[in-house]
């Protein structure tokens, strides 16, 4: 027949192997708070090694022996040991939660308190230790027996009055944290005081100690849970301005779809002009900070049963009670931020915001046509922005959108079925008349219709196929430059044209040259294009892409310069080979354009770069570009974009009369 102690033993050893499996779990878990996660394992292991050695004290307990009394000796020192060296890791937890790191409260009273619990944790481990000597808590005679002393209860005490303290300085923060947390530090209080109760009433077996484990166990778990939900928040929200992502927003719509309420609201879809150029001007650490102080800003705008979240980049989204939505457009009108840069300055600008309005009519709307209808809005906004900065989402919009999706798709299939052809745009050299290279430029030859890229290439660059289309085009280069080395005819580098878009690919280059190696040609033939507007990545992402490209082998240019405010930095920063000049330049005869490309075109020089005039179609823009030390021309004075086929017979004879 199994006796109370046997059960109350097995009860022992259980949750000391329970305890032991909560520290290694805490070793195992990934967690965003460390120092929680470290002072839960110490805690485990404190309780496990203290519940162990209550289990040890009960098995070697009145058995004759040497090793029997060292263990019972042993055993007993250290249960008291922990028991008052816990109150230090309670408060270190209890700091932790309430502060984020181990700190006494600058609070003269608080600072007290906690002094208070450290010197009890701290006197009542040198009474145990005195204990040894005088019996004043326990003795144990001859016969390995274990018997309380007189201050037995004064053990007890020290703890409880310790965790009594820490108990008012939580309840005294209680709002710096959640409230399970709160009674879950609580239980360290209230379940070692039910113990002690329980052990003054009933001699023989360690409440106590089991309810300092159980507390330990119950802080293990919360932290678990506690630090899934800090995922769950960090998973829908932003991390530089602290509001909702989209995934929060599609979720807020998805909650109160197919309820009449939905109809109440409207969405607003909004982003900061020429927020790049705070980008440019303070750098992209202060255009962050500006980015959160305008979102702290205009959260307090917003209602507790309305949204507020940040989409990407200086996009936001709000969705707004529509008896509001007059207010929160006025409010984004007038919106004003004060900030410190990074040399400590104080600032205060001005932000201009174009905005896109979807008042939503259909309770059964989709979490996506929300936002792609209000974004749309956007999109037309800041085409018109002069004129109207609010744009509004209306019957017309709607069916536009549909004819863009239902395009967007034929793109998608077009791309698949390889309806896209590389159209060649010879370069020449004007000084010899002798072709010297060539720009690769899309067309999508459609049922016999040969659709330019004025059409498709801004659809692309929206859902971001343009960056299949580039890769695409790269393949069919390689193929035709394989074909015309087949004919043995002498050919030039061929440019290829790459959106930004692609610099969202931190392995771009060495997909670039996986395509170009496996098709057998020479790097050299190869040349990468890209628009100088950066915008959307810092100019460090794109020098990387460049450097890289180089350290591969290949040459790069960088295209439309002198059409963005960033062309001195970005030929400062990036080694580009070749500089095309904006076709703008060139178009306008007018003086003060001509003395800036003079001087874009020595500056290039003067740097060792190559230059490229593009969209040139008169002979006296080449005799102007030539006087300014320009004389590599591509535009339709020497040729137009022609397919493959023609542009083999161009490579047969490269010279031109003209």
């Amino acid at each position: 027949m199994v006796d109370i102690l046997s059960i109350h033993m097995a009860f022992l050893l259980f949750e000391a192997i329970f305890c032991f499996l909560s520290a290694i779990l805490c070793v195992l878990k990934t967690s965003r708070d460390k120092k929680a996660r470290t002072v839960v394992f110490i805690l485990n292991v404190m309780a496990g090694v203290l519940i162990l050695n209550d289990f040890f004290g009960y098995v070697f307990e009145g058995r004759p022996g040497r090793f029997p009394a060292f263990m019972v000796y042993s055993s007993n020192l250290i249960v008291f040991l922990l028991c008052d060296l816990f109150l230090t890791g309670i408060l270190v937890y209890t700091s932790i939660v309430l502060f984020g790191r181990f700190r006494l409260s600058k609070e003269q009273p608080c600072r007290i308190r906690s002094l208070l619990v450290v010197l009890l944790s701290l006197s009542g481990m040198a009474l145990v230790i005195v204990s040894q000597f005088t019996g004043m808590y326990y003795t144990i005679d001859e016969s390995n027996l274990y018997e309380r002393g007189k201050l037995f209860p004064l053990s007890v005490a020290i703890p409880v009055v310790g965790m009594v303290l820490i108990a008012s300085i939580l309840l005294q923060h209680r709002k710096k944290t959640t409230t399970y947390r709160v009674l879950t530090i609580l239980s360290f209080i209230i379940l070692p005081l039910l113990g002690f109760l329980f052990q003054l009433l009933f001699y023989g077996f360690t409440y106590m100690d089991i309810g300092i484990a159980l507390a330990v166990n119950i802080v293990f778990v919360e932290n678990i849970v506690y630090q899934n939900q800090q995922i769950r928040i960090a998973e829908r929200t932003d991390v530089r301005t602290g509001l909702a992502n989209e995934h929060s927003c599609i979720e807020w719509i998805r909650t109160r779809k197919g309820k009449k309420e939905i109809l109440d609201y409207a969405a607003i879809y909004f982003d900061i002009s020429r927020f790049s150029s705070i980008n440019r001007k303070y750098g992209a650490n202060t255009g962050n900070r500006v980015l959160s102080i305008f979102a702290a800003s205009f959260a307090r705008e917003i209602a507790p049963d309305e949204f507020l979240g940040h989409q990407r980049g200086d996009q936001f989204i709000a969705i707004v009670h529509k008896k509001n939505l007059d207010k929160i457009l006025k409010k984004l009108s007038e919106v004003r931020v004060s900030f410190t840069d990074d040399t400590g300055k104080e600032n205060d600008v001005h932000l201009s915001v174009h905005a896109g309005v979807y008042e939503i009519e259909n309770a059964d709307i989709s979490s996506e046509a929300v936002i792609t209808y209000a974004a749309t809005a956007l999109e037309y906004a800041s085409r018109t922005a002069s004129e109207n900065p609010v744009v509004y989402m209306t019957k017309d919009l709607m069916d536009t959108i549909e004819e863009k999706r239902r395009f967007e798709k034929k793109i998608r299939k077009a791309l698949e079925k390889g309806e896209f052809l590389p159209y060649y745009q010879p370069k020449v050299n004007s000084r010899a008349g002798k072709l010297c290279g060539a720009e690769a430029l899309a067309r999508w030859n459609h049922k016999g219709e040969l659709i330019r890229p004025a059409e498709f290439i801004s659809v692309m660059e929206r859902n971001e196929s343009i960056c299949d289309l580039d890769m695409y085009m790269l393949r069919a280069v390689c193929k035709d430059i394989l074909k015309w080395q087949e004919k043995g005819l002498a050919i030039p580098p061929i440019s290829i044209n790459f959106s930004r878009r692609n610099l969202a690919d931190p392995d771009l280059a060495e997909k670039i040259d996986k395509v170009v190696t496996e098709s057998g040609i020479p790097k050299e033939l190869i040349e990468i294009e890209i628009t100088e507007t950066v915008d959307e990545f810092p100019i460090s992402v794109m020098k990387a892409f460049v450097d890289d490209l180089r350290s591969r082998g290949y040459s790069s240019s960088i295209d439309d310069f002198g059409s963005a405010n960033s062309s001195v930095a970005v030929l400062r920063e990036i080694a580009f080979d070749t500089v095309k000049i904006d076709k703008g330049f060139i178009d306008h005869d007018l003086e003060k354009d001509l003395t800036i490309l003079d001087h874009i075109i020595k500056m290039a020089r003067s740097i060792g770069l190559k230059i490229v005039a593009e969209g040139v179609e008169q002979e006296a823009q080449v005799q102007k570009l030539q006087s300014f030390g320009a004389e590599t021309i591509q535009g339709y004075y020497y040729d137009r974009p022609m397919p493959g086929e023609k542009m083999a017979e161009r490579l047969a004879d490269p010279y031109y009369k003209k």
